[in-house]
């Protein structure tokens, strides 16, 4: 058996495998007394089957079984020793001759090799990135404290509807001269005049009262079109095709009372008797918007910087190879027109995940069983704190064990705290400016 690399450039290369009969003549023979003993066919009883016919039958598919057997052992340890970095796997090269295999005697196997590419990556104070943070004004703090207030409030039923109310509605679609269209859509549904980002529709929905007519446009009502084929009754389809106008017929109107920031409030929201004022209630509000913003920039800052960094480092790919592998991989067929779409996607990710790789290795982070559990178990308490529910430590630990034993949760278990430790080594060797941003910036951050 000879195994030769024939590496074409840096990134691409091929692994030929010349099996000789000597190499598989052994195994063969050996499968074939062993299938004989278990086959049966018409005529023969289990295992008296004749050699030769069993030979005859099932002699190729054995053959095919043990070369492929043999090849893959083969290759695997050349990788090993080499100490070949790959990325994916070796692919048969297209249209070679390996052998004949009615009558077999030398065999050659060629395969295509995509090499990972060397990085240059030196994390230090030259390269700056930004941290965004929320601030923490009055006015977000007044905004939080009214939610929760709304939230734990009463339902009233005004006379006149004001910005903040919903109201139930009758949708009526209109021909163009505003008559109503026969056997034109017609649907009951609320619409919450708090939300509409039009101002002049919203304006037109304030002031009234039940049994007003309102002409509305309804794209103006909801920007978002699954809600708004929702809105009246149709499907998004149908929605696409739509530009009437609609009667907004007022048929009912309702108002959140917000709960007054007492006593009772405070022990609904906390642990009774841990806030006794509104100011305790204010500061505790802007501690906690604090703590989850906090993690909100930590996710914010870790997907701009992969972003950033795949950038800065030029990162060059096997991409004919790869293409060719992820057809040959991918669990559903994938015609061309689609790979070339999505191809610059994963060909991105891989950049990424060669960059984490390198720092990994450089920095030698390590993620222990230890560490995991010690993950897994803080997230479990804090849900079950959140819940309201009792700590039962060894509920807890029985939890972890059971997350950590299925392979796909293990593996985000590890790749988040992988991250994590990946975050810790940027933040303390680049040049990281803070940013205070509004809610409102930080949001549209995040969406983009």
């Amino acid at each position: 058996m000879n195994l030769e690399l024939i590496q074409s450039d840096s990134l691409r290369g091929e692994l030929k495998i010349t099996i000789e009969h000597a190499d598989y003549a052994e195994k063969v023979d050996a499968s074939l007394k062993n299938y004989r003993k278990r086959v049966e066919l018409p005529g023969f009883r289990k295992g008296t089957v004749p050699s030769s016919l069993v030979k005859q039958r099932f002699g190729k598919s054995i053959l095919a079984e043990e070369i492929n057997g043999i090849l893959q052992a083969e290759m695997s340890k050349y990788i090993s020793e080499k100490n070949l970095d790959l990325l994916g796997s070796p692919i048969p090269k297209e249209g070679d001759d390996v052998g004949d295999w009615d009558n077999p005697a030398t065999f050659v196997f060629s395969y295509e090799l995509g090499f990972a590419p060397s990085l240059d990556l030196k994390l230090d104070k030259k390269m700056s990135f930004t941290m965004n943070r929320v601030d923490l004004s009055d006015e977000l703090v007044n905004r939080q404290m009214n939610d929760f207030a709304k939230r734990h409030g009463q339902l009233s039923k005004p006379e006149v509807t004001e910005d903040a109310d919903m109201v139930m509605a009758e949708l009526t679609e209109l021909n163009e001269d505003g008559s109503v269209k026969e056997g034109g859509i017609a649907n009951k549904s609320s619409v919450f005049i708090e939300y509409i980002k039009d101002e002049a529709t919203k304006a037109s929905l304030i002031g009234k009262s039940i049994g007003d007519v309102v002409v509305v446009d309804p794209f103006m009502l909801n920007a978002d079109h699954e809600d708004l084929s929702r809105m009246l009754g149709i499907t998004q389809h149908e929605l696409h095709h739509l530009n009437s106008k609609f009667n907004l017929h007022i048929t009912e109107i309702m108002r959140m009372l917000p709960a007054e920031l007492n006593q009772e409030l405070f022990d609904k929201l906390f642990e009774p008797g841990a806030i006794t004022s509104e100011e305790q209630m204010r500061e505790r509000v802007k501690a906690d918007l604090a703590n989850m913003f906090e993690k909100d920039s930590e996710w914010l800052f870790k997907r701009d910087f992969a972003r950033q960094i795949v950038d800065l480092v030029d990162i060059q790919l096997p991409d004919d190879f790869l293409k060719r592998f992820i057809t040959i991989t991918n669990e559903k067929p994938i015609d061309a027109v689609t790979l070339e779409m999505e191809y610059p996607g994963y060909a991105r990710g891989l950049r990424w995940q060669l960059i984490e790789n390198k720092i990994i290795k450089e920095n030698e982070l390590k993620v222990s069983v230890d560490d995991a559990m010690a993950f897994v178990k803080e997230q479990l308490v804090e849900r079950f704190k959140s819940y309201g529910l009792p700590v039962d430590e060894e509920r807890v630990e029985e939890l972890a064990k059971q997350t950590l034993s299925k392979q796909e949760e293990a593996k985000n278990v590890y790749d988040s705290l992988y991250e994590t430790a990946i975050m810790k080594v940027v933040m303390a060797n680049c040049n990281i400016e803070e940013k205070a941003v509004s809610y409102e910036e930080f949001r549209h951050k995040s969406q983009h």
